[in-house]
């Protein structure tokens, strides 16, 4: 893996000048009791060359400029290294600074969007890790490329896969990582267990398998509404999350093969009184096939926020340039 650089965005850089503009209201109110602005102005001698009014302009107008000057060349100069092994920050302008988390103890990664950034379409990456350490990578613009490139590291230096909250994940919709699936196995609109659907879930499995991994939630509509698992766990004998459980492992035994289910995993969670399933997929160490009826197997990538099979001409290129 090479090295990535991510930069915080120009909104940090910007609550920086703020939050100063505060503190130097305050330190310049203070300091006017201690000291007369106007003695200084007197006593300096400046009285001979410029008047009171542009001395005091002049004077916090390079003030301002000192400290704003300061904090955008800490903010140019501040970065995030994302490695194979480890995540840096480096920030300082003559004394720089380094903070690592190892890439294996981070359990979660979280993707915060606040009401400006989601406009700006940037947004927070929050690592938590095992020792307790909170690091945030604020306001990145294709932070879900980044989300997912941390959680491929992670995955690669620990074998596990960190995971977010659904609802948090629900909330940022669907896209190039991220697919909603209203149930696995029954068709609502014909009201009967479907083998169609079954394969459709495996197929969006099989996809982010041969691509670079990704997050299938189940009991969601494609608009983000919750619909649960209830309808699933009717059709199945052990109507609860182990029957569910039971069942996405045979299809995934059936038409995948167990030696891929190391890189799939499946957690659950409890939104508006309804189950929702969260299945995590993290990139295979060689191609996966969807397993047909018939013997024969499919070919499947993940092409933007779809799903697109492949032909045997394609497929053999594919595998050529992708696992090298």
């Amino acid at each position: 893996m090479r090295r990535i650089i991510v930069k915080e965005g120009p909104l940090v850089f910007l609550r920086n000048v703020l939050v100063m503009e505060v503190v130097a209201a305050i330190f310049v109110y203070a300091l006017s009791f201690l000291e007369n602005y106007e003695m200084l102005y007197r006593t300096w001698g400046i009285v001979k060359f410029i008047r009171y009014d542009l001395f005091l302009i002049l004077i916090f107008s390079g003030f301002q400029l000192v400290y704003v000057s300061l904090l955008f060349l800490d903010w140019y100069f501040s970065h995030f290294e994302i490695t194979e092994k480890e995540i840096t920050k480096k920030s300082g302008l003559i004394f720089r600074h380094r903070k690592s988390i190892d890439a294996s103890g981070i359990v979660s990664v979280e993707t915060y969007h606040s009401p400006l950034g989601r406009m700006m379409r940037h947004a927070t990456i929050i690592l938590h890790h095992q020792s307790g350490r909170v690091i945030k990578m604020k306001n990145l613009a294709s932070a879900d490329d980044y989300t997912h490139i941390i959680k491929q590291m992670v995955h690669s230096s620990s074998g596990q896969i960190p995971t977010q909250s659904i609802s948090s994940i629900i909330k940022q919709g669907e896209g190039l990582s991220i697919e909603f699936k209203e149930t696995l196995r029954f068709d609502k609109r014909r009201e009967e267990v479907s083998k169609e659907i079954e394969r459709m879930v495996m197929k969006t499995i099989v996809a982010y398998l041969n691509t670079e991994g990704g997050t299938l939630i189940i009991g969601v509509s494609d608009t983000g509404d919750i619909v649960g698992l209830e309808s699933d766990y009717n059709t199945l004998p052990k109507k609860n999350r182990d029957g569910f459980e039971n069942h996405f492992s045979q299809l995934i035994k059936t038409m995948i093969g167990l030696q891929l289910i190391k890189y799939i995993s499946i957690k659950f969670e409890r939104i508006n009184n309804l189950d929702v399933c969260m299945v995590s997929v993290g990139e295979s160490g060689k191609p996966a096939y969807l397993r047909n009826g018939n013997q024969n197997e499919d070919f499947f990538v993940r092409v933007g926020n779809s799903t697109h099979p492949f032909k045997m001409s394609e497929t053999a290129e594919y595998i050529k340039t992708h696992w090298k």
